[in-house]
């Protein structure tokens, strides 16, 4: 598997165009050769993907508002967006709690149309991921929303997010399983209990079970393991994905 930079987790040095450059090119000096796109501030499509192709980055994947996705004119634009970077993933971090209720109609609601946006952009040669949070595994009628998702949106593709299962009250290698083939990237994120609290982590500072997730990840046919920490950072975030890409050298990721 090769080590990404998930560029949410450096979203606070990245709001500006000029910014925006600067973190590519620390990323990159960090050793990364390839990132995520999400969590940017306002840029022009054509100077980050010329900025993407300047530093030698592949992008792997995307967090696309679900704003864009669902109004058709502009899935057009999101299309060409992610032809012209050479990613062949559009991604949502999450369902718009705004949009459609966390109940069983709304979670059915929202399969949906996520159905109807995947069959448009597979039509175009790239595939639609759903990024999770812990809520995706609430249950109606004796059946998590996750699920759901897995079994009713079958050629959606998933970035599945190994905190936020643990947090969900899931294993993580239950569902790296479920979606052996289904998950093009992954989010390496690790989970820590301070003061009864739970805090994400840097990968191999928590209390995952890595040993025991990279091999079943490699063997479900994930190509990226994408490093995100949402938040509770001790050091820099520069500095915090570079204890994460270091700890998952040491696990044969490349």
């Amino acid at each position: 598997m090769k080590i990404a930079a998930q560029l949410y987790n450096c979203r606070d040095y990245a709001k500006t165009p000029a910014d925006i450059k600067t973190t590519l090119e620390k990323v990159k000096a960090l050793g990364f050769d390839v990132v995520q796109i999400s969590g940017l501030g306002p840029c022009d499509p054509a100077l980050l993907a010329a900025w993407v192709t300047e530093l030698g980055l592949e992008v792997c994947l995307t967090h696309t508002p679900w704003k864009r996705l669902a109004d058709p004119a502009e899935l057009g634009t999101v299309i060409q967006e992610h032809k012209d970077m050479n990613c062949p993933h559009i991604g949502l971090g999450a369902r718009p709690g705004d949009q459609y209720a966390n109940t069983y109609e709304g979670w059915t609601d929202f399969i949906k149309k996520a159905n109807e946006i995947t069959a448009i952009i597979r039509a175009e040669g790239l595939n639609f991921s759903y990024h999770n949070h812990d809520f995706e595994f609430e249950q109606w009628k004796g059946v998590t929303a996750m699920d759901r998702l897995i079994n009713e949106a079958p050629d959606m593709l998933f970035t599945l997010d190994t905190f936020w299962v643990q947090a969900g009250g899931a294993n993580p290698l239950t569902y790296i399983r479920k979606l052996k083939g289904r998950i093009p990237v992954v989010h390496f994120k690790d989970f820590r209990i301070v003061d009864r609290a739970r805090q994400f982590t840097e990968i191999g500072r928590g209390n995952l079970e890595w040993d025991e997730i990279i091999p079943l990840c490699e063997a479900s046919g994930v190509k990226t393991a994408a490093i995100e920490q949402d938040s509770d950072w001790l050091v820099d975030p520069f500095d915090s994905l570079s204890i994460s890409r270091k700890y998952l050298l040491t696990k044969g990721l490349i």
